[in-house]
């Protein structure tokens, strides 16, 4: 059931990303300038898309994740200039060290998704500068680190645990209304 949910709430949240959240995060910083000074003029936003297949492949299986994997990076090339398959491809790998690490540290979850956040954070950042300088496009990479890496780990450290929570919560109803129906 799962894999079905991808299409639906990585669709949404690949639209949110290319639409409504830069529009947002710009009203926020600037309304809260005084204390964000750090913000200020900064491209940065949370990767919606890759927190929720992080989120989901944390406690999913890995064929399940790689489902996720797949059609997030398909929503995400779709609305940007990276030809389609590049962010798949990014989320695959991002996949596979999630289902490999997660099942060895069974108790320390919160923690290690944070960190695998900032990892993943870098690792995303680095492949589409990378893969947008194959396509001829060049960027000074102190002004990426401080424009886009910084603010978009900032916004993803805070908004992982509020999504893995949500995806937590779908996963048990999901886990649970498949049992109800193996029963009857």
């Amino acid at each position: 059931m799962g894999r079905y949910l991808s299409i639906g709430i990585l669709g949404l949240a690949a639209a949110l990303s290319a639409s409504f959240i830069p529009q947002f995060i710009a009203f926020v910083v600037a309304l809260l300038s005084n204390f964000t000074a750090i913000l200020n003029n900064t491209r940065g936003q949370p990767s919606l898309v890759m927190l929720l297949v992080i989120c989901w492949s944390v406690r999913s299986s890995l064929a399940e994740g790689f489902v996720w994997a797949l059609v997030g990076g398909i929503m995400l090339d779709l609305l940007s200039i990276l030809p389609i398959g590049t962010s798949s491809a990014g989320l695959v790998l991002i996949v596979f060290a999630v289902n490999g690490v997660a099942q060895q540290l069974l108790r320390f979850r919160i923690l290690f998704l944070l960190a695998f956040t900032a990892l993943a954070t870098v690792f995303m950042t680095a492949y589409t500068i990378a893969a947008l300088f194959l396509l001829g496009h060049s960027y000074d990479i102190a002004s990426l680190i401080r424009l886009m890496l910084l603010p978009t780990m900032i916004y993803n450290l805070i908004a992982v645990l509020p999504l893995y929570a949500s995806i937590r919560l779908l996963q048990r109803r999901l886990e649970g209304g498949l049992q109800i129906a193996a029963q009857v």
